[in-house]
Order: C-alpha cells, then structure tokens, then sequence
C-alpha cells in the first residue's frame, strides 16, 4: 500500500473495514490528526456535544495538561487540548500505521506515530524547544460519528525524559 498523505498526516492503513459507520468514524479520524495545531473550531467540532472524554495514561504535575487521567465534559477537554492547540507552535506531524475495528464500528483503535518538533510557551513554559517522536495506541469511541471519547497510551517515560 502506498502511502497517503492529508495535511499533516500519512495514512499507511488500510480502511478494510466494509461498515460504511467505521468507514465514516475512519475519516474523522484522520480529521481529528489533520487538524492539530489547526483549526480548533473544526476540531471540536468533531466531537459530540454532551459531555467528551479524554483518558491520558498518566498524570503529572511537570506536564501542562496531565493533572487528570481523565478530562470529562466540554471545560476539562478544552482544558487538555487548548494549551496544545494555542501554546504550540512548529511541526505536528502524524502518521496512522494501522486502524482496528472490531464487532463494534463505533469503536476504533489506531497505532499511530507522531514527528514533534515545536516550541511551547504557555503553560509548558517561555519558548522551550520540544522535540520527539512518538508510538502511540489510541482509542477512540464514537456516537453518531461524532467522537465521544479519546483514550491514548504512548511512552510516558519518553515523555518526562523530554519535559524534565
């Protein structure tokens, strides 16, 4: 498969799913990665209106937005995502290696890896240069084609090496 590229993400997976529900959560899903360091009107607009989730595998105090293992409700995901969307500046780049759908279409996980090569201010800092790539599995559950909740697990070692 050759790979496809859509703004700032490579698409190496497959979309062999026949379920045109997973098909459809597939592509917002791409949009979800295509529109980090975006558009955060489009972005958020990706996701349900009642009450979103995002579950971070870790929490910390040294990282802006991992104080809470999991971010529920409009004011806690905005809270998690914002300092990356206005804090952030430089390259984003994702690649989606493999989407897994099971019996459920509205449940998807991916195997991803991300190319960071930003400076952040803000919460995380005066102009620190933050500069990795990373592995990632992340899940991702859906309502009406509109993402519910966001649950993501990466090298959190990595991840305090670069931010301590």
């Amino acid at each position: 498969m050759n790979p496809k590229k859509i703004k700032n993400v490579t698409i190496n997976a497959s979309f062999s799913s026949e379920n045109e529900v997973a098909k459809k959560n597939m592509d917002v899903i791409i949009d979800f990665f295509s529109l980090y360091l975006g558009d955060t009107d489009k972005f958020y607009s990706l996701w349900v209106e009642d009450n979103p989730v995002v579950i971070t595998p870790f929490t910390t105090d040294d990282v802006a937005v991992l104080h809470d293992s999991v971010q529920e409700g409009w004011d806690a995901v905005k809270g998690f995502f914002n300092p990356i969307f206005n804090d952030m500046k430089g390259t984003f780049e994702w690649t989606i290696d493999e989407f897994m759908v099971g019996e459920n279409p509205n449940t998807i996980v991916t195997k991803t890896r991300s190319h960071i090569d930003i400076t952040a201010n803000g919460a995380w800092g005066e102009d620190k240069k933050i500069k990795y790539n990373g592995i990632y599995v992340q899940i991702f559950k859906f309502e009406n084609n509109k993402i519910k909740s966001f649950e993501e697990y990466y090298d959190t070692a990595l991840l305090n090496k670069q931010y301590s």
